[in-house]
């Protein structure tokens, strides 16, 4: 084995090349990975709702070492998580208070960035992020009528 192969990192998915940015982070879009299996189960759990069908596809994750991660939402998901306004912080309560974060940060509209309490695969991360768009939605459809 060539001492000049670069090994793998612990959050890589079999058969799934990431993007790199210029800053180092490996992007992994959601239609790279929502095939997976853990991709699919969490979408699975999802409530039945047009609103949410394909939702991985329209998320991505990036990481520069498995445990520091963005989760981003495609526009048109914005206004589905109540993402589009400022103080619109449930997605941000949600994530965490989630077992697996161990900080998260809202940096741009559709961005969030958190810690992981350990190393995480991309498709587990974004497997995660499915669940907590889940529960996201059915909170925000238990809220009374504005």
């Amino acid at each position: 084995m060539s001492r000049l192969r670069r090994s793998r990192p612990a959050y890589a998915v079999d058969g799934v090349e990431p993007q790199r940015s210029s800053t180092g982070w490996d992007i992994f879009p959601g239609e790279a990975v929502a095939r997976l299996p853990a991709v699919t189960e969490a979408a699975a759990r999802l409530p039945q709702d047009p609103a949410l069908e394909d939702l991985p596809d329209y998320l991505s994750v990036a990481t520069k070492d498995g445990r520091e991660w963005t989760c981003s939402f495609d526009d048109g998901m914005l206004s589905v998580f109540d993402l589009s306004y400022p103080g619109s912080d449930v997605f941000e309560q949600v994530l965490t208070a989630a077992p697996w974060t161990e900080s998260v940060e809202r940096v741009d509209r559709e961005v969030f960035l958190f810690t992981t309490t350990g190393v995480l695969t991309a498709d587990v991360v974004l497997a995660h992020c499915v669940d907590v768009c889940g529960e996201v939605f059915r909170n925000l459809g238990d809220s009374p009528p504005a």
